[in-house]
């Protein structure tokens, strides 16, 4: 009985954090480059039941299911036409490389940038855009009549060549952590990412999220029918141990 009582209560425990999950992707099935999040299940390690009073073993108990991991789907989004100049998206693989103000460098695939008081390329949340040197990308403070973004990357402003953006691919199987504003960083001893030369940038464009909002409410519908068949189940083995309980007290 104890076993399904963990069973359930773990059952619950990952229908709940998986619906946190499920309800942030919904949130941000407007936010631009977004990649959806998903949660990996493993059954828990068993341990060994003992015996109060004769401490030998009675049995092997796990803890049911607990969440080994979160993955994301990479898979690119829509592109969809702004006109704005500095609204960059990249077809293929890739992100773009930002850098916060205390230097930490991330990735991302949001790609609606401006220009800040200093005249570097930002993101919306103020990291500097980092060429494919990892160097802050200066637009200038002068007046500028038109600047060009081409496919392969070339940054050219008022007719002249100022640097190249690239994108750059995160190696299979490196280990990463989502941060706030949709970046992702390397975990330590992580594999460093690779330029990517074959994937196009795409200016005046963005890249709308991933999610998509039909399957998340599907599943979102899935996630509260198998939370309550688990809460119903531990609420009947509960009964069913108050039950016992109370026959052994009258004994």
């Amino acid at each position: 009985m104890l076993k399904g009582i963990y069973t359930s209560a773990s059952g619950m425990e990952a229908q709940h954090l998986k619906q946190e999950v499920l309800a942030d992707n919904l949130a941000n099935v407007n936010t631009s480059g977004y990649k959806a999040a998903k949660l990996i299940h493993k059954l828990g390690a068993e341990k060994t039941v003992f015996d109060l009073s004769s401490n030998e073993s009675i049995g092997k108990i796990n803890s049911g299911t607990e969440i080994y991991d979160t993955s994301y789907d990479f898979a690119q989004g829509a592109l969809r036409q702004t006109g704005n100049s500095l609204d960059l998206a990249i077809s293929g693989s890739g992100f773009f490389p930002v850098q916060d103000n205390i230097g930490n460098i991330a990735y991302t695939r949001n790609g609606n940038f401006s220009i800040n008081a200093d005249g570097y390329l930002v993101t919306q949340a103020g990291d500097l855009v980092l060429d494919s040197g990892y160097a802050p990308i200066f637009l200038g403070n002068d007046l500028i009549s038109q600047i060009n973004i081409l496919n392969n990357g070339n940054l050219v402003i008022n007719g002249e060549y100022r640097t190249v953006m690239r994108p750059f691919d995160i190696q299979p199987g490196t280990p990463i952590i989502k941060t706030e504003n949709d970046k992702f960083v390397i975990a330590e001893g992580g594999a460093q990412p690779i330029s990517n030369e074959t994937a196009i940038i795409k200016q005046g464009f963005v890249e709308s999220s991933n999610v998509s909002a039909i399957k998340a409410s599907t599943d979102m519908i899935q996630i509260n029918r198998t939370y309550e068949a688990n809460h119903n189940a531990l609420k009947a083995q509960m009964d069913s141990l108050d039950m016992l309980m109370r026959i052994t007290d009258g004994i």
